[in-house]
């Protein structure tokens, strides 16, 4: 499996298999990084890309455009934008109590982000892909 296009690039498909061993790396990485205060919240922004790579050509294999992919990521990316606001305001005592407000907002934004990116990484990675070459490319499997 050649990682680098896997999740720095949009072009092409990929099938079922090589796209969850790629969630399965994301998540390991996202789950790994979460607890960190700081780091957590920049992790989780820079692997936005590497999702809608994998995303996007998962919709490609079975003839979906990639700008789908912008429903999974935009409630992801504003949870991700809050969970760093708020912990650099707990970071300032001057700021608590924005970040008890943040908190609050935080966890109701994660929740939807999460239940919209859970129905998403499901359709996406059990949906068959088309048996014949599309406008994306060719079969994952004929691919080298």
């Amino acid at each position: 499996m050649n990682w680098f296009p896997l999740f720095l690039s949009l072009d092409g498909r990929i099938g079922r298999k090589d796209f969850w061993i790629g969630a399965l790396v994301l998540i390991g990485v996202g789950l790994l990084t979460s607890l960190m205060p700081i780091v957590g919240p920049l992790v989780s922004l820079a692997l936005i890309a590497p999702w809608a790579c994998l995303m996007a050509k998962r919709l490609h294999d079975f003839g979906r455009s990639a700008w789908l992919v912008l429903i999974a990521l935009i409630p992801s990316a504003a949870s991700a934008a809050l969970g760093l606001f708020t912990a650099l305001a707990a970071a300032n005592a001057a700021t608590m109590g924005a970040a008890f407000a943040g908190a609050g907002l935080t966890l109701i934004v994660s929740f939807i982000a999460l239940l919209a990116s859970l129905g998403f990484l499901i359709w996406v990675g059990v949906q068959p892909g088309d048996p014949r070459p599309n406008a994306f490319g060719p079969t994952p499997d004929s691919m080298v």
